[in-house]
């Protein structure tokens, strides 16, 4: 009997056409059959062409570094893919060959990147975000685009063929003992560790940190969004957690305990004892500020925000410590007021304005142990009113919060008021990128809709489910790991994957923080070329690539994942 043709099959991940063994979804029918006008169109229009490159981040010597990208990424992978063979059953004599092809492909392409490769482009590419050009003497100073010196080329490829020969030397005596090792498990645990954490390392810092010249904005993007999906997905898990809490007796004994200590810590710090500072001197000219001195202090004068004050449009003169701020104050004729300690205020001149104060490094502990205390005596009235955990009803309000503010809004407010306050008051020591700012704010908006993903899988989960896990001796965590997330996992992966092409669409928001995508490349090019279409419609078309190869990527992840009848 002649075989029936092959017929459009559906089931719950979506249509689906089937050709042969092969099953395309429709959408991606259409963009193939589109794809020759695009080729077309990017291949034969300069403007097209020229407004890809820019878009994409196409730098010079791209073809370099690209090769060089693609034998290490391909050596690596092969490398991840050992263990995994290894820790699957044999299927026959073509699984052994698989096996070893992959180990010498694996081998190979390493020797030829240490040794077979000129890496000069790739080292300047990687290199360009790490190592400071003004300040570092790895670089060239003053070079139209980042540049090694020949020193550093030379020590950074040695250190390479010596990192590969050590490692292909600790790989193989350690695969040749998990073979001859009659303790097999153990010996192949060791090899598959080592094999993961190394290979895995590199890989990493390859996708997700070097700078790569051949594609510097798209890997901006799509950098941004899987680094803001784990994070949110890690918190979103962490908020459905904490709203599947059970209040309990201990429960208010131990908020109670946490209420009392941060409310002792308030009280011992707001009580500690407060500096005195006066502005002497007259407000002819500029005052001389000490370098420490809040910020709230120093508006309040440039303002004449205090009693008694003469005038609202001081200028303001920095001195880096107490002595430069005398010196100005007595030698500089520009300078007729200083604001400073009381004990140290010099004699003849009249105190303008006397203020008592706590210093920063005590008042901003104090001030958030305070608010911490009054939000957890809250959050303990409501447990109390309503039945449910503290940390559930917190939960609760951070996710109605975060839903309720827009997602620009959110960017601009943890890119610029909030990092700035929290680089100030840790004194430089935390100060994000842009690039970060942007990706903890897009990971606590999105933490929000996934959190509320994950508690609808959870509940998804028969009760009785639980209640057999937990009679059976497993505890609460033990029962959460391998009988509630593995069922939820896999019913919430389409509603995830809606959430990660949303977000990958929504990095073109951190472009308001100058952090150069995709989005912000396009304005760039824009801007210098003056042409109206070419430059969006270039970004349209390759969102428009991403979004659908994300998009049957997490088709494919749900037709493994999905239960099949038995």
């Amino acid at each position: 009997m002649a075989d029936s043709p092959p017929r459009p099959a559906e089931s719950g991940n979506g249509l689906t056409v089937s050709v042969g063994r092969l099953r395309i979804r429709p959408s991606n029918l259409v963009l193939l059959a589109a794809l020759p006008f695009a080729v077309y169109l990017f291949a034969t229009v300069e403007k097209y062409t020229r407004s890809l490159a820019f878009i994409l981040g196409v730098e010079d010597n791209a073809g370099a570094i690209f090769v060089a990208f693609l034998v290490l990424a391909a050596a690596l992978v092969l490398g991840l893919s050992g263990p995994w063979a290894l820790h699957r059953p044999p299927r026959g004599v073509w699984w052994w060959r698989a096996v070893v092809v992959g180990a010498a492909g694996h081998a190979g392409l390493l020797l030829v990147a240490a040794f077979g490769l000129d890496l000069t482009a790739f080292w300047n590419s990687v290199a360009s975000n790490v190592v400071e050009p003004r300040t570092s003497p790895l670089a060239i100073a003053g070079a139209r685009q980042f540049t090694l010196t020949d020193t550093a080329q030379e020590m950074l490829t040695g250190w390479l063929r010596l990192g590969v020969v050590a490692y292909l030397a600790v790989w193989a005596a350690s695969g040749w003992l998990m073979l001859a090792d009659s303790r097999r498990r153990q010996a192949r645990r060791a090899f598959s560790v080592f094999t993961v954490a190394v290979n895995g390392a590199a890989l990493a810092y390859l996708l997700l940190f070097a700078h790569l010249g051949f594609a510097t904005g798209l890997f901006i993007t799509v950098r941004a969004t899987l680094i803001a999906y784990t994070a949110a997905a890690i918190l979103g898990l962490g908020l459905a957690g904490l709203m599947s809490l059970t209040l309990r007796a201990q429960t208010y004994r131990s908020s109670g305990i946490a209420l009392a200590l941060l409310v002792a810590v308030a009280v011992v710090l707001f009580t500690r004892p407060p500096e005195t500072m006066v502005l002497v001197g007259s407000l002819e000219g500029r005052v001389a500020i000490i370098a420490g001195t809040p910020q709230r202090l120093t508006d309040r004068i440039r303002f004449g925000d205090y009693e008694g004050a003469l005038r609202d449009d001081v200028a303001i003169r920095s001195a880096g410590d107490l002595g430069r701020g005398l010196d100005l104050l007595a030698n500089n004729d520009a300078v007729t007021a200083a604001f400073v300690p009381a004990d140290a205020a010099p004699a003849g001149h009249p105190v303008l304005w006397e203020v008592v104060f706590l210093p920063d490094a005590v008042r901003t502990p104090a001030i958030l142990a305070a608010a911490l205390a009054v939000l957890l005596a809250v959050l303990i009235f409501g447990a109390w009113q309503s039945g449910l955990h503290p940390m559930a009803i917190f939960a609760e309000f951070y996710i109605d919060l975060v839903r309720g503010v827009p997602m620009l809004v959110i960017i601009l407010y943890i890119g610029l008021p909030l990092s700035g306050a929290i680089k100030d008051n840790t004194g430089g020591v935390i100060d994000l990128p842009n690039m970060m700012r942007g990706i903890v704010a897009i990971a606590i908006g999105y933490s929000a809709f996934m959190a509320e993903i994950f508690r609808a899988g959870i509940e998804a989960i028969p009760r009785g489910q639980i209640e057999a896990a937990r009679s059976v001796g497993l505890s609460r965590w033990q029962t959460a790991r391998h009988i509630i997330l593995p069922q939820a996992i896999r019913i919430v992966i389409p509603p995830l994957g809606n959430e990660f092409i949303a977000m990958l669409k929504d990095t073109s928001l951190l472009s308001i923080l100058s952090v150069r995508d995709l989005t912000q490349r396009t304005r760039e090019f824009q801007s210098s070329s003056f042409l109206p279409f070419a430059p969006f419609n270039t970004a349209a078309i390759v969102y428009v690539v991403l979004t659908l190869a994300a998009s049957s990527l997490l088709k494919y992840a749900e037709r493994r994942t999905e239960r099949r009848p038995r």
